[in-house]
Order: structure tokens, then sequence, then C-alpha cells
């Protein structure tokens, strides 16, 4: 059972990573060379600071890659079983969803902005 619930949470793991990888690759097409990525908004809904394209669109997946990648490793090195193998799963499965909505809002968010600037 317990290998059951790695192997689901790695699938998870890799949709949340699919989601958030082909977001980051599209959102990279689409904006253009040298534009600078807000990546906080004040109060006021105007950006507070600014990233790189590089930067502003990897910096969530790679931060995605290292935490989800960690369980794996983990979960491949010490062994969990019974109740904390469903509390791994659930860890695991609030993380990656948590990580690919956080792209999928900060993205709406990126968009918008540079839109309105007229940087799109």
């Amino acid at each position: 059972m317990e290998a059951a619930l790695r192997i689901l949470g790695d699938g998870l793991s890799i949709a949340a990573l699919a989601i958030i990888a082909s977001t980051a690759q599209s959102a990279w097409k689409r904006i253009p060379k040298g534009a600078r990525i807000p990546m906080q908004w004040g109060l006021d809904g105007r950006p507070t600071w600014r990233a790189s394209k590089g930067v502003g669109l990897l910096a969530i997946p790679v931060l995605a890659i290292l935490i989800l990648l960690s369980f794996t490793l983990t979960q491949l090195t010490y062994r969990v079983d019974g109740a904390s193998a469903v509390i791994v799963l659930c860890v695991r499965a609030t993380l990656a969803a948590a990580l690919a909505l956080s792209q999928l809002v900060h993205l709406r968010k990126v968009m918008e902005t540079l839109s309105d600037e007229g940087d799109l």
C-alpha cells in the first residue's frame, strides 16, 4: 500500500510540474525579450518589484521541482507506513496543487499587468 501511495504522489507531482512547465513555456513565448516581469504587487495593485524574464518566469517552476523532488528522494530513502504514508500523500497533493495554483495566479497577474502597460 505504501508503494502505491508513493507512486500516486509521484503522479500528482508530475501532473503539477507539467501544468507549471507548460504555462511557463506559454508565457515565455508571449512575453517579448527584455521585458521585466512583475513579481510582487502592492496594495494599490501596482508592481512593487520586477525581475528579468528568465528569473520571473522560472522562479516558481524551479522552486516546485526542488520541493516536489525532495519528497520523491526522501521517500526513496526513508520508509513510511500506514497513517504516515497517507499523511505524506496528503501533504504532497496539497503542495503540488498549491504550487500549480500559485503559478497560474502569478502568470495571470503578470499578463494583465504587462497588457495594461502595453508590453504585450
